[in-house]
């Protein structure tokens, strides 16, 4: 009789230990997703960093912070970094894009794939301006990076 309640306290000790450890594991796992979005190099900052690429004319980050596997034309044909360029320059001009502030709001991830608002504030022609648009993001060799063509526009302001 001795030996079973010995055996039955050896098994809650272990059932503890194991509930423990599985509770430590669970919290360090939702600890690592809650401080993903908000300490390094988070997508929230690869949206800004995007923008303001944009905005600045430093059209090589944008390329280099762009998913080249999203990089095809509507015909399926694959955009070559000069084409890809070549749109950019087109798009802002030869003076940059006036961007003056870059918001970033996450809206939902699935699958791995993020979706986030922006809104970027303007000044063309001293009339201050607004645009909202939705961005989706990728993680892809340990870097945040966007999806092209260009996010879509929900409302100019």
């Amino acid at each position: 009789m001795k030996d079973k309640w010995k055996r039955y306290a050896l098994a809650i000790r272990v059932a503890g230990v194991v509930l423990i450890v599985a509770l430590v594991g669970l919290v360090g796992y939702y600890l690592k997703v809650y401080y993903s979005d908000r300490i390094g190099a988070t997508p929230q900052k690869a949206v800004e960093t995007y923008f303001v690429a944009l905005g600045d004319g430093d059209y090589s980050q944008v390329y280099g912070m762009t998913t080249p596997d999203s990089m095809y034309d509507i015909y399926g044909r694959p955009i070559t970094r000069s084409e890809f360029l070549g749109q950019l320059k087109r798009l802002g001009g030869d003076d940059p894009i006036p961007i003056t502030r870059v918001e970033v709001e996450k809206l939902f991830e699935k699958e791995g794939v993020r979706y986030y608002a922006v809104a970027l504030y303007s000044s063309v022609g001293g009339t201050p301006g607004k645009s909202r648009i939705i961005a989706q993001v990728h993680k892809l060799d340990g870097e945040w990076r966007l999806t092209y063509p260009f996010p879509i526009v929900l409302a100019v302001e």
